[in-house]
């Protein structure tokens, strides 16, 4: 594995280092590693749909960003990366789909740190789908998990079930637990708030008496936070049908909260163990999410499962890689070949011209002898009368060369104007969200287009035809928009 040899785990909001090599963790940072890092809870804009189980994937890629855009409330003038998730439903004939959305200009600006140390992010991850490597990992075997994270700024909880993703939820984070706390006087900084959590927690004997207000608030926002977990348990029970879960794992960044087993066995969840993320082989201190996301998008990398891949700064190939670079270094052999081979033809023509004068010179010294030298210059005429001939023969090699390279060039033009063409045209059509059910291309200036639009966007194609008139397009025609079954339907003529 050369390419994969380790990954590199860059934390946004703490610039945490993690790397992983498939065995150890480190804390240094490579920039010629693969490089890892998360999308923040807060970024993502998620949306959960049922679909027929017969669907096809290219179906269900264009229902999901649909969906996305129209239920969700996605801005149709903002770029986003959408990626979703396929849930088996034991009771139904159908499948769950939970779509998750990431505005690009929104995650560059909280990825900002971590792009200002790299360049690129190989792997960005869904911090909730991270836990899947515990089990494909063999550190812990599959059984129904509840998982709970705390972070400074951000906190949630993941249900699986026999080490299968099932839902995903937000939770109160310590940021907002330390302004919640403000409201009734108690001012503390997230850092004193997570030294608290674990020297006393909700554990009331280590409490004084004078400590009495703390220990209620603390246990009110806890309880806040156990019955939403609670609720979304009943819930993802009653959608997926299992009996009840098993293990707990929850776990402030860096350690379990004193009391906090005794405080989830009184509460709904009383039958489940409870532990905290601290789970691999070699115990250590820091951020075990860190720890479970490097080696999460380690394995994606290494299996090569883009699948819920979330970047937007992927590495660049390799210039020779690129399918351009391929065509513009076999187009500089072309023209380096043609440049040297007319060189060689200058090359001959310059030796020509220096025989004909020198054969010229001979001719002119025999012909004072002409009487005695006929029969010589007779030869010598027919040698000049050959060698203006291979000239003749060699300017034209030159010239046909010439115009090749001209043809050449103009064959590189047209084909780029023409492309430029034909995306500038489909931009608008997913611009607009139209449909297509037949393209006609004419030439490389000239194009027909039948374009479908659902009742409720009408005025999609006339928007469409205005933003290619916008763009510089001339010629844009349309004999008619017809009604056909609750759809628009429009043959559009575009020309440039």
């Amino acid at each position: 594995m050369k390419s994969t040899d380790f990954l590199t785990y860059i934390d946004p909001s703490s610039d945490t280092i993690i790397s992983y090599d498939g065995k150890n963790f480190d804390n240094k940072l490579n920039k010629k590693s693969l490089i890892g890092s998360k999308v923040l809870y807060s970024d993502l804009v998620s949306h959960s749909f049922k679909i027929p189980q017969t669907m096809g994937d290219d179906e269900l890629k264009t229902a999901v960003e649909i969906k996305m855009y129209e239920d969700a409330g996605l801005d149709l003038q903002k770029q986003y990366k959408i990626v979703y998730i396929k849930k088996e439903l034991d009771f139904e004939d159908s499948l769950l789909i939970e779509a998750f959305a990431l505005e690009i200009s929104r995650a560059k600006d909280s990825l900002k740190s971590v792009l200002g140390s790299v360049k690129h992010i190989d792997f960005l991850a869904l911090p909730f789908l991270s836990f899947e490597i515990l089990y494909k990992d063999k550190v812990i075997e599959p059984k129904n998990d509840l998982f709970i994270f705390i972070g400074d700024d951000e906190a949630f909880l993941a249900i699986y079930k026999d080490g299968r993703y099932l839902s995903t939820k937000s939770l109160m984070c310590l940021s907002e637990m330390v302004e919640k706390l403000k409201v009734v006087g108690l001012d503390v900084t997230i850092g004193e708030l997570k030294e608290h959590l674990q020297k006393k927690g909700l554990d009331a004997t280590t409490y004084e008496r004078d400590e009495a207000l703390v220990f209620s608030e603390l246990e009110s926002v806890f309880s806040t936070i156990v019955a939403k977990v609670s609720d979304v348990v009943v819930y993802s029970r009653s959608i997926f049908g299992f009996e009840k879960i098993d293990r707990v794992f929850l776990s402030l960044e860096n350690g379990r909260i004193r009391g906090i087993r005794e405080f989830m066995h009184e509460s709904s969840l009383s039958n489940a163990k409870v532990y905290d993320f601290n789970l691999f082989k070699k115990r250590s201190d820091g951020n075990f999410l860190d720890k479970i996301l490097a080696s999460y998008m380690y394995g994606k990398l290494e299996n090569k499962d883009f699948r819920h891949n979330l970047t937007i700064s992927k590495k660049e190939p390799a210039f020779y890689k690129k399918e351009s670079s391929k065509i513009l270094i076999s187009l500089f052999f072309i023209l380096l070949f043609c440049s040297a081979f007319i060189g060689f033809l200058v090359y001959e023509n310059k030796k020509l011209e220096l025989q004909k004068s020198e054969l010229q010179k001979i001719y002119n010294i025999d012909k004072k002898n002409q009487s005695r030298y006929k029969s010589e210059i007779e030869s010598i005429n027919k040698k000049l009368k050959n060698t203006l001939e291979e000239k003749d023969r060699v300017s034209r090699r030159v010239k046909s060369i010439e115009d090749s390279v001209v043809k050449i060039e103009s064959l590189e033009y047209d084909i780029m104007s023409h492309s430029n063409f034909i995306f500038g045209v489909n931009r608008l059509l997913q611009k607009h969200s139209l449909s297509t059910r037949k393209i006609d291309i004419e030439g490389i200036d000239s194009m027909t287009v039948e374009l479908v639009a659902e009742f409720k966007k009408r005025d999609s194609i006339t928007k469409f035809m205005e933003d290619l008139m916008s763009d510089g397009f001339v010629g844009i025609t349309t004999d008619e928009i017809r009604l056909d079954s609750d759809v628009f339907i429009s043959i559009v003529e575009i020309k440039r």
